[in-house]
Formats: C-alpha cells, sequence, structure tokens
C-alpha cells in the first residue's frame, strides 16, 4: 500500500481485505484496483525517488492519476532481461527518450492502457552515450489531462476477451516519446 506521507493508510491487512472483498463483487474492479494501487502505485513507490513519491503518490492514491506497468512486450513477454523498449539519454536536453523499436516490442496487454491511464511506469534498455546498462524503469506521460494520447504515443485496445472485459487492456508503442 501507498504510505500514509502521500494518502495511503499504510495498513497492508486492510488493503488485503479491501482487495479480497472486491473480488466477491467485480473481478474486473479488482483487477484495476490491482493495477492502480499494487502495480502502478507500487512500482513508482518502490523505484521512484522522493521526487517521484512528492510529485505523483498522493494524486495516486486519491484515484487523481490513474496509471499503467508497462512491462510485458508482445515478443517477449515477461522477459525482462529480454525486454526491447529503449530509452535513450540526450544530455543536452536532461531528457530520456523511448521508443519502441519494432512492431514485436510495443508493450502488450498493459492494465489501464486502452482507457484510463495517464502516465506508466515503462520498462526499458537504458542507452547512455551508446552504451547499454540494463533495464530501468521511467515514469512516462501518455496521454494529457483531457485523456488525450500525447505526440509519440499509440495506444490500442486488446478489444473483447474472455472475461475481465472490464479491464482496459491496451497495446502502447513509443516514438521518441521524451521523458525529463
Amino acid at each position: 500500500p501507498i504510505s500514509p506521507e502521500y494518502g495511503g493508510r499504510g495498513d497492508p491487512a486492510g488493503n488485503v481485505a479491501a482487495f479480497e472483498t472486491l473480488a466477491f463483487g467485480d473481478l474486473s474492479l479488482l483487477v484495476k484496483f490491482g493495477v492502480q494501487f499494487g502495480l502502478w502505485g507500487g512500482a513508482v513507490q518502490h523505484l521512484g525517488t522522493t521526487r517521484h513519491h512528492e510529485r505523483y503518490l498522493g494524486a495516486i492514491a486519491s484515484l487523481e492519476l490513474p496509471g499503467c506497468f508497462a512491462m510485458t512486450e508482445a515478443g517477449h513477454g515477461s522477459d525482462v532481461q529480454q525486454l526491447q523498449t529503449i530509452a535513450t539519454y540526450d544530455p543536452d536536453a536532461q531528457e530520456f527518450v523511448i521508443d519502441t523499436p519494432t512492431d514485436e516490442d510495443h508493450k502488450e496487454y498493459i492494465g489501464n492502457a486502452a482507457c484510463d491511464g495517464h502516465m506508466a511506469v515503462v520498462f526499458c534498455q537504458l542507452v547512455v552515450a551508446g552504451e547499454q546498462h540494463g533495464v530501468h524503469a521511467l515514469i512516462a506521460a501518455h496521454r494529457d489531462q483531457r485523456g488525450e494520447l500525447l505526440d509519440g504515443v499509440r495506444i490500442e485496445d486488446c478489444g473483447e476477451k474472455m472475461g475481465l472485459n472490464g479491464v482496459d487492456n491496451g497495446s502502447i508503442w513509443f516514438d521518441r516519446v521524451r521523458v525529463p
């Protein structure tokens, strides 16, 4: 759960009880809850810095900032070491540039991506000065406050599934998306 100083309750047992209770009513809602608070919020809390915590966790906890956990790729599944999405550091702009090099490298089956998510923790191969530094996670916006896709981002809905159709799974492609 999200830390109390950022709007969470600091009650892991209560969080588990709430999670279990949601399963009695709507499994799609349960999955979206898990994506928002466990995957997206958890990644920001555990992989982010104090700057990320102060900027995002309160908005994540209050649902003002719906987000995604963008790790899985179409061609590589969840084999994290083989992910091919690239983040290249641009020292002149002091930004990272995220790219999906080939179609099979797009992020696949990402919860909250098709409709609701505005930002994502994106897992990608970090390249600095031509040297690869392995998988890193960056926080990247993909929609503006009105819900419109940002330049360089393409998202497609994964469509009907065998169940849990209330979860807006989507595929995400990045084309020179800049992250401060």
